[in-house]
């Protein structure tokens, strides 16, 4: 349960959507919003799922997983082994939610910066990445270096901020390059994101979109911690911009390793 001094002005209550995200509803909201680290990482998850197709024994790479929701989610929901990297929290953070929901069996923790850390060669079947991919995702030799890491045939999902008009080419609103700085530059539509995920990952099957009501999915977990966020008026400028796509969301990406061939 919550018990910082803005308890009083949360409104969990709002992230109850069990016909959008049956799965992510049946979990405690104020133990959701205890772990804020930005837009409801389960609705993110829970978007990619049926893409995912995780099955029981799997193992899955969770990169940038904060405080530890979105492991808690693969683990509970797919019973898959986790492997939990972050850089900014530590394992022993991370290690009390696990153990206090019940994964520590399934979910191991793990320090470090997924540019530099050694990765084991065709170790997952999955890996995925939740509202983090911004900070390393754009390197054109990022992802090859990071499918190593899948198996033959493993998949690829992540989401990660993204406008409907690239930021290279028409500039941000006022509010938010002010809020995000150059991070902004990152935040690329879903064709960009297609495109560059295709290309750089040598994956295939790759599918990007932003969902129709991802901005208002995203003004909604704001009002849930009571617009105590940087990005609150962020939001609210890009509202009357429309869609779909809307101007400001968060774009979902999923890709799969090929099968290596005789001729590879």
């Amino acid at each position: 349960m919550i018990t910082s001094k803005w308890s009083d002005h949360l409104r969990p209550e709002l992230l109850s959507l069990p016909e959008r995200f049956p799965r992510s509803s049946t979990y405690d909201p104020e133990w959701l919003l205890s772990l804020d680290m930005g837009p409801n990482p389960l609705w993110q998850l829970e978007e990619l799922w049926d893409d995912l197709a995780l099955q029981p024994g799997q193992r899955v790479l969770d990169l940038g997983p904060g405080r530890g929701a979105t492991a808690v989610f693969l683990a509970r929901e797919a019973g898959v082994a986790v492997d939990a990297l972050d850089l900014w929290i530590t394992p022993e953070e991370a290690a009390q939610t696990y153990r206090a929901m019940g994964v520590d069996d399934l979910v191991t923790p793990q320090h470090g910066d997924i540019r530099t850390v050694d990765l084991p060669k065709e170790a997952y079947d999955a890996i995925v990445s939740l509202d983090a991919w911004e900070y390393f995702g754009t390197d054109v030799y990022f992802l090859r270096r990071l499918v190593t890491a899948l198996k033959p045939g493993g998949v690829l999902g992540f989401a990660t901020p993204s406008l409907r008009d690239d930021p290279y080419l028409v500039e941000p609103l006022p509010s938010l390059a002010e809020s995000a700085g150059f991070e902004v530059l990152t935040w690329h539509p879903a064709d960009w994101w297609g495109k560059h995920t295709a290309l750089t990952g040598g994956l295939t099957d790759v599918k990007a979109w932003v969902p129709p009501d991802s901005l208002e999915l995203w003004q909604r977990w704001d009002d849930a911690v009571d617009g105590n966020t940087p990005m609150r008026q962020v939001v609210r400028d890009y509202l009357p911009l429309g869609g779909p796509p809307p101007a400001l969301g968060l774009v979902h990406v999923i890709g799969r390793k090929p099968y290596a061939t005789k001729d590879s």
